[in-house]
């Protein structure tokens, strides 16, 4: 998997831990999750065996720390009513990632250090293009199948697989069960690491996956040809082709409609755009680009329409939100809810935007319109640090200063721009740094 990994999207489902996994068919947020058209009902947890804790002893990794939460660990999962010979077959002769090396990882995630440009280039290269209609082709029969029992089109589902793993061509070399061990042992979102490693137990338990198979993973311990997180493919997870296993290692329409399953049970709605470009009139107000919803009537009201003619026919009714990924200078859009939907999967607007961009190219949809402002030059993770440190110490509350420029920081900059009279658009400019940088030493 590239380096965006599913991981960032399905830390919304978090599998707790504490004395058993969380409940099946349940959000962490709570409620019970919408079954999705002509969906199974998710297959049951297997049998756990006895309640009570047991000792799993394991030979040494050569880390006292990573060995010490490991037995904590498996004395835990054996309360929670895993296995012994489970709890061993998954962590026994595990060696720990490197912290520093997970560290890296997390940090230079494309989708948050890649300016999001050269990110959608990337996304929609010739070759990806040109492999996705050819899948769509040839796989025609099983997508049409898809299409039917679930709701996101095809061109959505394609361009996700192609995003993940190439259409099934690289799924990942890393073991997740020592991804995953590595990341809770150091405290790296411990719980849901933990809740990954118990899903992992059910599914071989349930005889879902073999131990094997984690072993072809991700950095981050996602699966597959559609990259799930365990706990997904034990909650989403479908066995399309009916053969009693869900492979989505191997077998394209498992990981396919597991991810249809998957969008669909978060909401995508059918028959619905997940973003339409638009073209901005001169004088426009581009601080109405700071997150708000609105019914489509009322952004053609002030002069938003659609590049293409037919683009918002029929939802004139719907509500969405005005996006200005490159500010003022390159395309905007109208997003919709299957946006947010996508971001389920990925929890990051670049990679939204990359499969909505990806799906219509797939479909044979027109380029955008405007072309990204690739002279303008990003700022650096540390020049970010300084613009969020600067609006913050001016009181726009910036968030985090972590030198990631995110949506918290573009909306203090459009407040700190609306203040000056300057163009709302809170797109982070070096020329918008110095400006930021003169407020605050003056303050």
């Amino acid at each position: 998997m590239s380096v965006r990994s599913c991981f960032l999207a399905l830390a919304t489902m978090a599998a707790c831990l504490g004395l058993g996994a969380c409940e099946s068919g349940r959000l962490a947020e709570g409620g019970p999750l919408p079954k999705p058209p002509g969906a199974d009902a998710a297959p049951p947890p297997a049998a756990s065996g006895t309640a009570s804790a047991r000792y799993v002893s394991f030979s040494s990794s050569g880390d006292a720390a990573f060995d010490a939460w490991r037995s904590d660990f498996a004395s835990r999962a054996s309360q929670a009513g895993r296995r012994t010979e489970t709890v061993r077959s998954v962590l026994d002769g595990l060696i720990p990632v490197e912290a520093a090396v997970q560290t890296q990882s997390f940090d230079n995630q494309a989708e948050f250090v890649k300016p999001i440009w050269e990110y959608a280039r990337s996304a929609l290269s010739p070759s990806r293009i040109a492999n996705g209609r050819a899948r769509l082709s040839a796989l025609d029969t099983v997508f049409a199948a898809i299409e039917s029992a679930y709701a996101p089109p095809r061109e959505i589902l394609a361009a996700i697989w192609g995003m993940e793993s190439s259409y099934g061509g690289f799924i990942g070399t890393d073991d997740a069960p020592r991804v995953l061990a590595s990341q809770a042992a150091i405290g790296r979102r411990k719980d849901f690491n933990e809740g990954e490693l118990l899903a992992i137990m059910q599914l071989i338990e349930q005889g879902a996956a073999s131990r094997d198979q984690f072993a072809r993973a991700s950095w981050a311990g996602a699966l597959g040809q559609t990259q799930f997180m365990p706990s997904s493919l034990l909650q989403y997870g479908r066995d399309f082709d009916g053969d009693g296993r869900i492979d989505i290692w191997s077998t394209p329409g498992d990981a396919l409609a597991s991810a249809a399953n998957y969008l669909s049970a978060f909401g995508w709605r059918r028959g619905q755009p997940w973003a339409v470009e638009i073209r901005i009139p001169d004088g426009f107000d581009y601080s109405l680009g700071d997150g708000r919803r609105l019914p489509v009537s009322a952004w053609t009201s002030r002069g938003l329409l659609p590049v293409a003619e037919s683009g918002l026919a029929g939802s004139e009714a719907l509500e969405a939100e005005l996006f200005l990924p490159a500010g003022s200078y390159g395309p905007a859009f109208l997003l919709f809810e299957n946006f947010r939907t996508i971001k389920r999967y990925n929890n990051a607007d670049s990679y939204a935007l990359a499969i909505g961009l990806l799906a219509d190219q797939l479909a044979g949809r027109p380029q955008l319109s405007r072309p990204w402002p690739v002279n303008i030059r990003m700022l650096t993770r540390e020049e970010a640090r300084d613009l969020q440190q600067g609006l913050n110490a001016l009181g726009y509350n910036a968030g985090a200063v972590d030198g990631v420029i995110g949506r918290g920081t573009r909306g203090a900059l459009q407040r700190f721009q609306k203040d000056r009279a300057l163009t709302a658009d809170g797109f982070p400019t070096p020329d918008m740094l110095g400006r930021v940088k003169d407020a605050s030493r003056d303050s």
